[in-house]
């Protein structure tokens, strides 16, 4: 074999060597450093230790805590030169006082002289022993004689018993044996290195070999690996936040459904009420109240799932002045006596396109941030206004040029921080205690305002509360609308099947139609409305179900009805928000009044032909 194609020269080899080299001279210098490191701090510690010993057993700190004569100074001074010199490889000293001045130096014409410029002298000074090992330089040193290549300056601080630092003594001391034993030391210490990291060479180079060929070949599957890491916790990240949304929504409709029932007996029952009372004024007043709750309820209803969905707006040209006076009128009870509501309007109509419903759900939810932030008291205030803005940016935000209706949601509370007002409206993020908040309520905030091309923007201050601004572009005026008479409801006399299991929302459907003429069978259940239709010999000409129910759903019962009745046709009603949309299938949607059932009844008997599937009735 050549030499060249030898393992031992290949690229990979040869980068071995060099990084084995370089680990034994960084491992030799490292040790040859802490060894010089501790073998001079020993050295040092130790002169000062002497140094100190000697100037406190011959009661010298008077040379700096005394003020005496220039005579009697030297020769205190000569005194300590003559003990600490018989200290080994001790040849000369300073006394420096800590004005930096020298006191004693046995060359007098240094004597009185200050060296501020003397760093060394200044860490001394406040308590360090300081060590500089160098060729004489310093402005001070030019009169020393230059009878050593090198000297240690070792500045020594002299410290009372209360702490204070009396002076400085800087000893001069000929540090060769020191260096030469330390530099043979590092000698050996990188011989030994260098030996060491030959032989770890050659043992570690079959496996550094067989590593770096198994790094090589699956470097690019740890790139797709990572690659793919990063792809799944996305996903999953997304998949999680789809889960809770789809749980919430599930929640809300399960929710909306109970309301919905409950809010279709209240309302027919008012309905009902308000019929057989008109000539009692103070009764029918109170009838009049009853539906407007309700109707207030069914859009509570529809703004519990608001957040869950992005629902298909059903916009109209409103008036921003008259929601916020109705939503004022609620905001009053529902947030409490310890709030002051105020309102401010516009001077004229300000109108939008907007979908009334949402837009009143974003008053609530501000409102009721604003009432958690104030759980001492205060006011909130809702202003509406109209604008143009030219385009320009603004300490708050940029609102592109154009007219918008402005609404202003301020209260008096606690105020944000930057960091929370940063994530306002991040979905699921609450400042509130578990159980006392979802996180959803400003993201619904900016949810809706973006869908009405609009911008929303907040200003809060801690201690000083917060305000929340939000610009929707303005509309035109609506056109009058023609006023039409509303339909008549007609009679009946057919035969009608209402499956319901809910006890109320059955027995008043009952009465709506037995009052109009029709024949009404009832059942709780499917199972017991199929029972009814066995034992019912005449026919039953339209089967009113609700969709959910248990034991048997309405989908369910429908086919199975049907092939007991072919001539009946099937109507559901449903209290869930949303109901899938199946071609030829009608739904009553919950609550309804007297006229929507009466209504829709009477369009499915009419209809024709007649139908052959419970599926394929009319159009939604």
């Amino acid at each position: 074999m050549r030499w060249p194609e030898h393992p031992m020269c290949t690229r990979f080899s040869v980068l071995c060597l060099t990084a084995v080299v370089a680990l034994a001279l960084v491992m030799g210098v490292a040790l040859s450093s802490l060894l010089t490191r501790a073998v001079s701090e020993w050295e040092w510690q130790n002169t000062a230790a002497l140094v100190t010993r000697e100037v406190k057993h011959g009661g010298l700190e008077r040379i700096f805590s005394e003020p005496s004569r220039p005579q009697e100074r030297a020769r205190w001074g000569l005194e300590l030169s003559r003990a600490l010199t018989t200290l080994p490889e001790v040849v000369r000293i300073k006394v420096w006082s800590p004005a930096m001045e020298v006191l004693w130096s046995d060359k007098t014409e240094l004597v009185g002289q200050r060296f501020p410029g003397n760093g060394e002298l200044r860490q001394a000074l406040a308590g360090k022993v300081e060590v500089e090992i160098k060729r004489l330089g310093k402005s001070e040193q030019r009169h020393e004689e230059r009878a050593f290549d090198t000297l240690a300056e070792v500045y020594v601080p002299i410290i009372a018993h209360d702490g204070r630092v009396l002076g400085v003594v800087e000893v001069y001391k000929t540090p060769e044996r020191l260096l030469t034993t330390i530099r043979w030391s590092r000698i050996v210490i990188g011989a030994t290195s260098l030996a060491g990291g030959a032989m770890l060479y050659v043992v570690l180079l079959p496996l550094l070999t067989q590593v770096y060929r198994r790094q090589v070949e699956e470097e690019m599957l740890r790139r797709h690996a990572g690659r793919l890491e990063a792809e799944v916790e996305e996903r999953t990240q997304q998949f999680m936040q789809v889960q809770k949304m789809q749980a919430i929504g599930l929640l809300a409709g399960g929710i909306a459904h109970d309301f919905n029932n409950l809010l279709t007996v209240i309302s027919g029952r008012a309905q009902i009420l308000l019929h057989h009372v008109r000539a009692d004024a103070a009764v029918q007043q109170s009838a009049e109240a009853i539906l407007d709750s309700a109707e207030r309820a069914v859009s509570l209803t529809r703004q519990l799932l608001a957040f869950s969905r992005k629902p298909v707006l059903e916009r109209r040209t409103v008036d921003l002045n008259a929601i916020i006076v109705d939503m004022a009128k609620m905001l009053q009870r529902l947030i409490g006596e310890h709030i002051q509501v105020s309102t401010t309007l516009a001077r004229s109509t300000a109108y939008v396109n907007a979908d009334r419903v949402q837009l009143e759900q974003v008053i609530l939810n501000l409102a009721i941030n604003a009432r958690d932030a104030m759980p001492q008291g205060g006011q909130l205030s809702l202003t509406a206004d109209t604008v143009e803005s030219d385009g320009s940016p603004t300490a708050a935000a940029a609102v592109p040029a154009g007219h918008f209706v402005r609404l202003v949601v301020s209260d008096t509370g606690n105020g944000m921080d930057e960091a929370t007002k940063s994530r306002i409206f991040e979905p699921f993020f609450t400042t509130k205690g578990v159980g006392h908040g979802t996180g959803l309520g400003l993201f619904t905030v900016y949810g809706v305002v973006e869908q009405h091309e609009g911008y929303v923007v907040v200003e809060s201050e801690r201690g000083k509360g917060t305000t929340f601004t939000v610009y929707i572009p303005q509309a035109d005026d609506p056109m009058p609308a023609a006023t039409t008479a509303p339909a008549l409801t007609r009679v009946g006399s057919e035969t009608i099947m209402v499956v319901e299991d809910d006890d109320a929302v059955r027995e008043l459907a009952t009465d709506f139609l037995l009052e109009h003429g029709y024949t009404v069978l009832t059942a709780a259940d499917g199972e017991e409305a199929l029972d009814v239709a066995e034992r019912h010999r005449g026919p039953i000409h339209v089967l009113l179900t609700d969709v959910v129910m248990p034991r048997l759903s309405g989908w369910q019962l429908a086919p199975q009805f049907v092939g007991l009745h072919p001539e009946s046709r099937v109507l559901y009603m449903s209290g869930y928000a949303e109901v899938p949309a199946l071609p030829g299938v009608r739904v009553l949607p919950k609550p309804f009044n007297a006229f929507s059932l009466l209504q829709a009844v009477r369009e499915l008997v009419d209809a024709q032909p007649p139908l052959s599937s419970p599926l394929v009735t009319a159009a939604p």
